[in-house]
């Protein structure tokens, strides 16, 4: 049975283990170095630990019985045209690679969506590769393209640095 916990301060070093684990697991395609220099840079436990403590940001771990099979992070965060008052980002949502293509993605996505509807945050948006099956997954639940940047990190191969912002409206 899938659920869905808030993340206690106690279970960081949980969180940053699945967070390492499913993102190797999610991209290490992208990088030259398997991502190596891009999780030193943004991965660090002491910025989950922070993160875990601010009052509008918010991480959950994603359970298959007890054990944890991935997470997201949820942040109160604008984007334009929005008022921020509006908005919810999803910074991130992985799952180990076991659990992916088992209908998990579709709960999470439910979850979150009440999450917004309970914060009365009506937009959603992300940041997805645009050579990624995350990309097609986020359109079929209804997310919208709107903006592509190219991304300039040291070690990502040339064929994967495009990023997409998309938003889904929550009715």
């Amino acid at each position: 049975m899938i659920t869905i916990k808030e993340c206690q301060k106690n279970q960081l070093d949980l969180l940053f283990e699945v967070a390492i684990e499913s993102y190797n697991d999610t991209y290490q395609y992208l990088w030259s170095d398997n991502g190596k220099a891009y999780l030193a840079e943004f991965y660090k436990k002491e910025d989950f630990k922070k993160e875990l403590s601010v009052s509008d940001i918010f991480y959950f771990l994603i359970y298959d019985a007890d054990k944890a099979i991935g997470f997201f992070k949820l942040k109160n965060n604008e984007i334009k045209p929005y008022l921020k008052e509006q908005c919810t980002e999803i910074d991130k949502l992985y799952l180990l690679k076991e659990a992916s293509n088992k209908g998990i993605g579709k709960i999470v996505m439910k979850f979150i969506i009440s999450f917004c509807i309970k914060n009365k945050r009506p937009v959603l948006w992300l940041k997805t590769m645009e050579r990624s099956d995350a990309k097609y997954y986020y359109e079929k639940q209804g997310f919208i393209e709107k903006e592509k940047n190219y991304l300039d990190y040291p070690t990502m191969k040339e064929e994967y640095r495009w990023i997409l912002t998309m938003v889904k409206e929550i009715e």
